[in-house]
């Protein structure tokens, strides 16, 4: 039975060891240089180096110069570019980047890459770029309301850019010509080196609500011709961890993602993806560009809320979140609403931590005994029969004294979903982003880069492991003295939301063993009756 003990907490750093494996690497820094299409991968025309249009032939009217009209509602402010009539610029007011400056959602690439809402025409690279090229004459029916014409022989195209209220946009494209597809990307944002070096950031990644559920590809795992069928209320578009931008069409359409190399000096070109809702003729959707925040994707009705994914424990997180916000309601700071959490967590956890106490106590009791019965095969290590027989002994043994030995692992086991969960919640919460603690903790999503609630951490877990009693053979004890180490490394890219939680949580156990040490002065004594019998019995 005291395998059992160890196979728990080898299984439990399992747990941990798989999960920080199977999170998938992101794609290193990506260099600017000159890109060239995707080998592979849908065609864009796009990604063809851009040479200068001739003039539209056969139009009503022309443009001479390109030119940037911006619109603003006083959440985002839009900078749409007359040539190729796309979004140059579109920046949130209310959230800032690294250097404090309001973000900026449309990815830096090079000029000959497309930019959102601009036009994909499949195999015909040549009107691709053609239309792209377009200077487009721009109509300014109000402050909010654009409208943008193209005409040569071979096409002709309108677009009307309507800027509603919060994130939101109406967007209507006619073309009278082939089909083509509307664009969103390449990329969202422009993520600094450490999110782009950190694994547990997402980069940019398609995203669409399908007639089969919602769908996520990653850069790496683009596939050529990857295409989706949208529902009436289906959307596509690109996410990472905090912001979105997708179009949602008002009518069932098809959604593909394509893909763009980008050189780089060493290694395979680094690849962006853009998502295309696919039309001929006239296409109507709604367009999001904002962040992943559950109340203002819900107030949508568009079904974005979907896109705020808490992973294999989303049952906890979101129980997780709720506390958090009325925590920060009370307290306006989110570190401190971490620790309030966190106590009511470990308060609410007491129960089972006082029975694991006790239970390790009793299992200490138990050592003399336990030692014994092993001492009497330590001969047959490898005989199966003698090795039934002895743990045959021991489980008569702890029913004797009314004893089970996983019940001290019991608390651990179930500390490891509510990590999970809260890590999802710091990762994912656009709330938490950028959000302070005090001194040197800036940020609670970011990895505290001084390590410092990481070695703390680590130092209470040794602490907590010397307060705990100790009833364990030495293979047992070297697993046990492993651990926080293990959890050590496990957490030093984690955010320090996370290692704040941890930390805080190993103090208030000690907390609790102390008090427990205090009250506890003797074991109870051990049952009478059949398990005593049957320990007898099984020791003659």
């Amino acid at each position: 039975m005291e395998k059992r003990l160890l196979l728990a907490a080898a299984l439990s750093l399992g747990v941990l060891l798989l999960w920080e494996w199977i999170i998938p690497k992101p794609p290193r820094p990506v260099p600017v240089s000159t890109p060239v299409p995707a080998a592979a991968t849908p065609v864009s025309a796009a990604a063809v180096p851009a040479a200068p249009s001739a003039a539209p032939v056969d139009a009503p009217a022309s443009a001479s110069a390109a030119t940037v009209t911006t619109l603003s509602n006083g959440i985002i402010e839009a900078a749409v570019s007359n040539r190729g009539a796309v979004l140059e610029s579109l920046v949130l007011k209310q959230h800032f980047d690294d250097q404090k400056k309001p973000l900026e959602l449309v990815r830096a690439l090079p000029a000959e890459l497309p930019r959102p809402l601009g036009l994909d025409f499949g195999k015909d690279k040549e009107l691709t770029r053609r239309v792209a090229d377009a200077l487009f004459v721009v109509e300014r029916e109000s402050d909010r309301v654009l409208r943008f014409h193209y005409a040569d022989p071979t096409v002709s195209v309108t677009k009307e850019i309507r800027l509603m209220a919060g994130y939101l946009f109406d967007v209507k494209v006619t073309v009278a010509g082939p089909p083509y597809s509307l664009l969103v990307g390449p990329g969202l944002r422009n993520p600094t080196q450490v999110e782009r070096t950190s694994r547990y950031v997402m980069p940019g990644s398609a995203v669409a609500l399908t007639v089969d559920g919602l769908k996520i590809v990653g850069p790496d795992k683009a596939a050529a011709a990857q295409e989706w069928s949208l529902p009436i209320r289906g959307f596509a578009g690109i996410e990472d961890n905090y912001f979105l931008e997708v179009l949602a069409p008002k009518t069932p359409a098809t959604a593909r993602v394509l893909s763009f190399s980008i050189p780089r000096p060493e290694g395979k070109p680094a690849v962006e993806i853009a998502t295309a809702v696919a039309a001929q003729g006239t296409l109507e959707c709604v367009a999001f560009f904002g962040p992943k925040d559950i109340a203002v994707l819900k107030s949508t009705g568009l079904g974005l809320e979907k896109t705020v994914d808490f992973g294999w424990f989303g049952i906890l997180a979101p129980p997780l979140l709720f506390l958090l916000k009325k925590a920060y309601g009370w307290v306006g700071n989110w570190g401190l609403a971490i620790l309030v959490v966190t106590f009511l967590v470990r308060a609410a956890l007491f129960p089972l931590t006082a029975k694991s106490y006790l239970s390790m106590k009793k299992m200490q009791k138990l050592t003399p005994k336990m030692n014994a019965i092993r001492d009497k095969y330590k001969k047959a290590k490898t005989d199966s029969a003698q090795r039934q027989k002895m743990n045959t002994e021991l489980m008569a043994l702890y029913q004797s004294e009314g004893h089970n030995p996983m019940s001290g692992c019991l608390p651990v086991l179930l500390q490891l979903p509510i990590l999970f969960a809260f890590y999802n919640v710091l990762s994912r919460t656009i709330e938490l982003r950028h959000a302070p603690f005090f001194l040197w903790i800036r940020d609670l999503s970011a990895i505290d880069g001084s390590y410092v609630l990481v070695i703390l951490m680590t130092v209470s877990m040794y602490v907590q492991q010397a307060m705990t009693p100790a009833a364990m053979d030495p293979a047992q004890k070297k697993v046990f003295m492993f651990m926080p180490i293990m959890m050590g490394f496990f957490m030093k890219d984690m955010p320090s939301g996370l290692a704040l939680y941890w930390l805080f949580s190993n103090l208030l156990t000690i907390l609790q063993q102390l008090a427990m040490s205090r009250l506890v002065k003797e074991d109870p004594a051990p049952p009478s009756g059949k398990g005593t019998k049957a320990f007898k019995q099984a020791r003659a």
